[in-house]
Formats: C-alpha cells, sequence, structure tokens
C-alpha cells in the first residue's frame, strides 16, 4: 500500500476554485491543503487552534479583569487618602501631642478598611 493513498472526491465548484487559489496563493499542492484541513477537522474540539486561542484570551481578559480591579482600589485609596490627609493635615499647632497622632493613624486605619471593603472580591483572586 501506498504511504499516501489516493482518493476521489467531489466538491463544489466554489470549493474547487477557492481550493485552486489557495494552492496557487501558498505554493502548495492542493492535496496537502485538503489534508491539512483535515487534521484540523478531526482535532478534539479542545486542541483545535480556534479554541486554543479562545482559552488564551479567557485567560487574557481575567488578568485584565484583576488588573483593572486593582488600579480601581488603587486610586480609590489614593484619593481617600489625599481626601483625609487634607481634612487632616498637621499645622504647626503647639497643642498638638500624641493622642492626635494616635487618632490619626486610627482614622487612617479606618479609611483604609473603607477601601478594601468597597473593592470587589475578584481584585485578590
Amino acid at each position: 500500500m501506498p504511504a499516501n493513498p489516493r482518493i476521489h472526491v467531489r466538491i463544489s465548484d466554489t470549493n474547487q476554485r477557492k481550493l485552486q487559489k489557495l494552492s496557487t496563493e501558498r505554493g502548495a499542492q492542493m492535496g496537502a491543503i485538503v489534508d491539512e484541513a483535515l487534521t484540523l477537522l478531526f482535532l478534539p474540539p479542545a486542541e483545535r487552534p480556534e479554541a486554543v486561542l479562545g482559552q488564551q484570551m479567557t485567560r487574557l481578559e481575567r488578568q485584565l479583569d484583576r488588573l483593572d480591579a486593582a488600579t480601581a482600589f488603587q486610586g480609590d485609596l489614593l484619593l481617600e487618602f489625599i481626601f483625609e490627609w487634607l481634612r487632616l493635615r498637621p499645622s504647626s499647632n503647639p497643642l498638638r501631642n500624641s493622642t492626635d497622632d494616635a487618632r490619626a493613624k486610627i482614622e487612617l486605619e479606618e479609611l483604609t478598611r473603607r477601601v478594601v471593603d468597597r473593592s470587589t472580591p475578584k481584585t485578590w483572586n
């Protein structure tokens, strides 16, 4: 039996023209193009090039969503921090003491908690 058996098939005129055009463009034999097409057709759906590309796109979209969420969280935190800093900006008050500093620290921690609570769980997963 020959290495590559010869078969005869009938295809539509439209597909024959497309096959001849592709053969000319690629500089390949029509039989090789048909063999490549059949190989792709017989692949399991999950291994086909379009499925692999789709899986990669899905992974990339998930990573971009996480990046967007993390960026939004950081932007939110920065805005809250600037707002609180402007509101509680230290002045040259001679009566300022360590309790004022402790209160500012507690308020900053509460601010951070507020921003974290607003962030989506997707950010950290």
